[in-house]
């Protein structure tokens, strides 16, 4: 019997995936088979390379102002940005492979830009695939895979159980990070602690004093156009992040209707924006608490499938 887990996707929020992880290892239970979509994609892909340690380290160690340096901004194009910084630091961490030479299972999802249709990314090297898989629509340009134009798999599937029964799974975990709503009266609180949180991290890492000041506008920008969170027009950021959580949530309820996952662990997320990549101390530790709320659930589950770990 196959175990498989379907990482759904989420932008920043995806490194709850990592504490969703352990928490399931630390209960003795290590999935045979793994999926993902966007970010989720990226993930999985560590986890099914063996390389799950890694990619924690570099998201615990992010800033904000890292986040920002990595993002490489482009006037032309599908996107805001190409998004070739971040896949080249990503490429620094993470030791590229064959999806086929994985230790496990492992697909991504994407879309078809000219057709619609849902795009499954099953060969071929790891992460040239997580990259098709993330191309969030309007942030990050759309890359170009055997002739077609691909977009971020959570356009179509936003949690791919699907892909995870294909690839050999007989039950499914599913990670569900679009339940959450945006709660923007949380925005204000989470930039000053934002801020708070930059002071504290390693001194190798803090921007001078000029480009923390250009940081914290750009995002005020984004986020806010008000002081008062009770009573401010929506920025940028907040109504693309708005937009696709209230999109993503729909997709994910029409197709888990027609394609159940046997247990779904869902994270509770407040005030977690698209870029918020800096916050994975934070999201880790939301995957764990959402894994172990369900703990006797998972062990009844894993129990009832007669699964034994893979043996």
């Amino acid at each position: 019997m196959k175990l498989g887990i379907a990482l759904g996707s989420g932008s920043a929020r995806a490194w709850s995936h990592i504490g969703v992880l352990r928490a399931l290892a630390e209960l003795g239970i290590k999935p045979n088979v793994v999926t993902g979509a966007s970010a989720g994609a990226l993930v999985g892909a560590a986890y099914a390379s063996d390389q799950l340690d890694e990619l924690e380290s570099w998201a615990r160690d992010l800033n904000r102002t890292d986040v920002w340096r990595l993002l490489d901004a482009t006037f032309s194009g599908g996107g805001v940005m190409r998004g070739d910084r971040l896949m080249a630091a990503v490429a620094e961490r993470l030791e590229d492979h064959d999806i086929e030479s994985l230790s496990c299972p492992f697909g991504a999802v994407a879309a078809d830009l000219d057709t619609g249709r849902e795009v499954w990314l099953r060969s071929g090297p790891m992460l040239e695939a997580v990259r098709a898989s993330s191309g969030l629509p309007g942030l990050f340009a759309p890359v170009q895979n055997d002739g077609r134009w691909l977009i971020d798999g959570g356009v179509v599937n936003p949690v791919p159980v699907s892909l995870c029964r294909a690839l050999g799974a007989d039950y499914v975990i599913a990670v569900n990070l679009n339940q959450s709503t945006l709660k923007r009266t949380g925005l204000a609180r989470k930039n000053g602690n934002d801020r708070e949180m930059e002071s504290k991290k390693s001194p190798l890492s803090t921007p001078s004093e000029p480009i923390n000041r250009w940081i914290n506008g750009l995002e005020d920008f984004l986020n806010s156009r008000r002081s008062d969170p009770a009573d401010r027009e929506p920025g940028l950021i907040e109504v693309m992040s708005a937009t696709i959580n209230i999109m993503q949530d729909h997709i994910t309820r029409n197709r888990m209707g027609g394609d159940p996952p046997d247990l779904m662990i869902t994270p509770r997320f407040e005030d977690f924006q698209l870029m918020d990549f800096h916050r994975a101390d934070e999201a880790i530790e939301l995957g764990d608490v959402a894994t172990r709320r369900l703990e006797e659930d998972l062990v009844s589950f894993v129990e009832a499938s007669g699964w034994n770990g893979g043996q």
